[in-house]
């Protein structure tokens, strides 16, 4: 039997960070920026977490994002949601939990890019970088 590897589909500046800045702006912090150094790090970071499926794991990417040279502090969240790609839902769950809430409210952040990646399995997979 022939396996056949399908290829992720990439979704490279979603919605993501219109809904981040807008969390910003309602907690009294200002805007992120765009970084397409950042942007070529979520990509990679949402097609690694795609081949994981649902049991994605942290690696390297706030040092990653670090080696981009905006700042001296960098975080990441990453999520997958079963349904496909949805940012409002993967925005809902961000700001539940404290930890990705704490990476979307940082005062120290001023770049975001964030991608999604659409599995094999149907699922939705996303990574958002910050530094």
């Amino acid at each position: 039997m022939t396996r056949t590897v399908v290829a992720p589909s990439i979704v490279v500046g979603s919605y993501q960070q219109t809904l981040i800045n807008k969390d910003r702006v309602a907690h009294g912090l200002r805007p992120l920026s765009w970084s397409s150094c950042l942007a070529t790090i979520a990509r990679s970071n949402a097609v690694r977490i795609s081949y994981q499926g649902q049991n994605i794991s942290h690696t390297n990417g706030p040092t990653r994002d670090l080696g981009c040279h905006l700042g001296y502090h960098a975080g990441e969240n990453i999520g997958w949601y079963s349904a496909g790609i949805n940012d409002t839902w993967a925005n809902n769950a961000f700001m539940a939990s404290p930890d990705h809430r704490a990476n979307i409210l940082s005062p120290y952040y001023h770049y975001v890019a964030t991608s999604w990646v659409k599995g094999a399995n149907g699922y939705g997979y996303i990574a958002v970088e910050f530094s």
